[in-house]
């Protein structure tokens, strides 16, 4: 898969700062660099036509993205940009014939409801003299049904011992965020009998505590085997953590 980053180097019209650097495939890259002239230097028509940071996407396909800002605005007191809602000099977007919208300020997965186009811009206006450039990173995922990008750190997943039960806790490592909703939690007992135990809790963002044994399930005797896993937002999963309990 490629990642398609597009530059923008803004003055008018329509980035993102991330606050912990989020991770990238590094391996056939391609990176498309766009600049967007400051309103002073449009008095004479362009010479050359910079191509459209947009990025064309099929119904339900997945794209992971980031933005390095360095964009600043020169006059903040010329009202609102494009985006009420967003901060001026941040990155915004439109989806095909939709209006602007906030762009999340973190790295994200972000899923087309529908075949169309994305359009990157600078949340500014002319008027609000804005500068600098804004780089806007896009790596295709495809389908929820793709496989995995390759280059990205796993999530951590740690299962413990605690009294009256079990913890599991996560992490995310690539930057785009976990999904908790894909963690997983297979019990295999003393007799090799596998039950999903991940249907009956509610995991939270960090971390699930469950009892063991489970309430209602009836165990044979012997030593069993808990194996947890979690997917993370590009859908890298997590190496197994496993412990083992007995009963008598």
């Amino acid at each position: 898969m490629r990642a398609l980053p597009f530059l923008l180097a803004a003055a008018a019209a329509l980035a993102l700062s991330v606050p912990a650097r989020a991770q990238h495939s590094d391996a056939g890259e391609r990176w498309i660099e766009i600049v967007v002239d400051p309103p002073e230097a449009r008095v004479e028509p362009a010479t050359e036509t910079a191509p459209s940071p947009t990025v064309t996407l099929a119904a339900g396909e997945r794209i992971a993205v980031r933005v390095e800002d360095e964009v600043e605005v020169g006059e903040r007191n010329v009202g609102p940009g494009p985006v009420a809602d967003a901060a001026l000099g941040d990155v915004i977007a439109r989806f095909g014939s939709s209006g602007a919208f906030a762009w999340p300020e973190e790295p994200t997965v972000w899923i087309a409801p529908s075949a169309g186009t994305l359009t990157f811009d600078v949340n500014a206006y002319p008027a609000h003299r804005a500068h600098g450039t804004a780089r806007v990173e896009v790596l295709r995922l495809g389908g929820l049904d793709a496989a995995p990008p390759a280059g990205f750190e796993p999530p951590i997943l740690q299962l413990d011992r605690v009294a009256g039960g079990a913890r599991a806790r996560w992490s995310d490592r690539a930057g785009y965020g976990l999904e908790p909703a894909t963690l997983l939690l297979a019990l295999t007992t003393s007799h090799g009998t596998v039950y999903r135990l991940d249907p009956w809790v509610r995991p939270g963002p960090t971390e699930v505590t469950l009892p063991l044994p489970p309430p209602g399930l009836a165990l044979p005797p012997g030593i069993h085997t808990l194996t947890a896993t979690i997917e993370d937002r590009l859908g890298v999963v997590s190496p197994p953590s496993t412990i083992r309990f007995d009963t008598p």
